[in-house]
């Protein structure tokens, strides 16, 4: 975390002009803390910051500001400056730049942009968000199967700057077809005449340009590899997502997951807590907030329709917050299990059976002991004379003990399939495994409980 104490002195050091100064001290700092430095200065004292270096290095910090900085600055800034800054970046922050600015900006900013940037970036937004094709770059080496070893290496030394990785290349045909990949070091460690085909890999593992941005970076995970290539239909290369991209897509998904199990709607913000507005926290909160308002004053109905039973037995009252919470409990946890295990791919949802089995196992033994561990409790520990007359302590406890245990197998099944069936038709699961599902938990917790007073009270 850089001191943001130095940055009075920085807006004290630009007021004088000391320029020198300025350009020896970022030098000697990182390109992301130079940016959060500079963030909470005007404008105009961040381009006098940035424009203190050449090109790549004043790209670089750019691409580290927040997002609407950045949109600000493109957007009333000079045009020299602006194209200065935009030509010399890496080609997916320049999309994805070109994607937050307003329509009338973007169209006007691609006018000064030279033809081959202009197309880049009109190829590179025309993809849907969210999917590899918009998270892509095509920033990437390619070389021809017929290429030496040795012409293959002249080439990536003359490319090589204006890529944003070379460690791997990849082999394409004549027609753009992704025939195979190679490393750097295999080309390094290999004698000059031979041929890339020859040493090429072929067993590549690549993502299609329409599929979700998720599960291309779930494919950077599970093989541990550095980028991924980007296809089409027709496995023409148009690109790749680097494993920086992917670290930054998996931490977004994982907020947003997060986020929908807490029941906080709408898009992840990319800003620190503090400098998100009240309205916004208000906003991602209150719909959800009045959902589930609204499902607690119908369990109030449901638990107002046995009152009469209440009334019979006040007893049960003292144990009703047990029973839900160790119906929210076990159905949480047996949610997020699940919910995890389909992020990852380890879960598909024609394993509904197999799940329901196994939390049908795993629940019964959790309704075995705190069932068990209830009816000792009410059993042993409660007064006789709170006891109506009519009524056992020994068959409350059962009562008490045997409505925890179906609850407790009840909520578990129901945490567990509600991702499964989410994923099956292709809603957000994340959404279903929110506080609502405590609260229909606690629903259906409710109605057992008094069900079984009942049946087996005859109330």
């Amino acid at each position: 975390m850089v001191n943001t104490l130095l940055v009075p002195e920085i807006r004290d050091l630009l007021r004088k002009k000391s320029y020198t100064f300025l350009k020896e001290f970022f030098s000697e700092i990182h390109e992301k803390e130079a940016a959060e430095l500079i963030v909470p200065l005007p404008p105009s004292d961040i381009w006098k910051v940035l424009n203190l270096f050449d090109e790549h290095r004043r790209a670089e910090i750019f691409t580290y500001l927040e997002m609407d900085v950045q949109v600000k600055m493109i957007s009333g800034g000079l045009k020299r400056h602006v194209l200065d800054l935009l030509t010399p970046m890496s080609k997916d922050d320049r999309a994805d730049l070109f994607l937050h600015l307003e329509k009338n900006i973007a169209d006007k900013l691609l006018t000064y942009l030279p033809s081959r940037e202009r197309a880049d970036v009109l190829h590179l937004t025309s993809y849907e968000e969210g999917t590899a094709g918009a998270l892509m770059t095509s920033d990437f080496v390619a070389l021809n199967e017929k290429d030496t070893v040795a012409q293959a290496i002249k080439r990536i030394r003359k490319i090589a700057p204006g890529k944003e990785t070379v460690y791997y290349t990849y082999v394409l045909s004549d027609e753009g077809v992704l025939m195979g990949f190679v490393s750097l070091r295999k080309l390094i460690l290999t004698p000059p005449r031979k041929l890339v085909s020859d040493i090429m890999k072929t067993d590549i593992i690549y993502a299609g340009v329409t599929d979700d941005q998720e599960s291309a970076t779930n494919l950077i995970n599970r093989y541990d590899l550095l980028a991924i290539p980007v296809v089409n239909s027709e496995r023409k290369m148009l690109g790749i997502i680097t494993y920086d991209d992917a670290i930054d897509i998996m931490r977004e998904e994982q907020t947003e997951d997060m986020e929908r199990l807490m029941a906080i709607s709408g898009p992840v913000e990319e800003k620190p807590y503090l400098d998100i507005s009240i309205m916004t926290h208000f906003k991602k909160r209150v719909v959800w907030v009045i959902i589930l308002g609204f499902f607690g004053i119908l369990t109030g109905m449901i638990i107002q329709g046995y009152q009469k039973t209440l009334e019979s037995l006040i007893i049960l009252a003292f144990y009703m917050p047990l029973l839900n919470a160790a119906g929210g409990n076990t159905g949480s946890q047996s949610a997020t299990v699940v919910l995890r295990s389909l992020a990852l791919n380890q879960l598909q949802p024609q394993d509904f059976l197999k799940v329901l089995r196994k939390e049908f196992v795993v629940s019964s033994l959790l309704a075995l002991c705190l069932g068990l561990i209830t009816f000792l409790r009410v059993h042993l520990l409660t007064n006789p004379s709170q006891i109506a007359p009519g009524f056992t302590l020994l068959s409350i406890a059962f009562v008490i003990g045997l409505a925890l245990a179906i609850q407790v197998v009840w909520s578990t099944l129901f945490g567990a399939i509600i991702p499964i069936i989410a994923t099956r038709i292709r809603i957000d699961p994340a959404v279903f495994s929110s506080p609502a599902l405590a609260t229909i938990v606690d629903m259906g917790g409710v109605v057992i409980y008094f069900t079984m007073a009942k049946l087996i009270l005859h109330i």
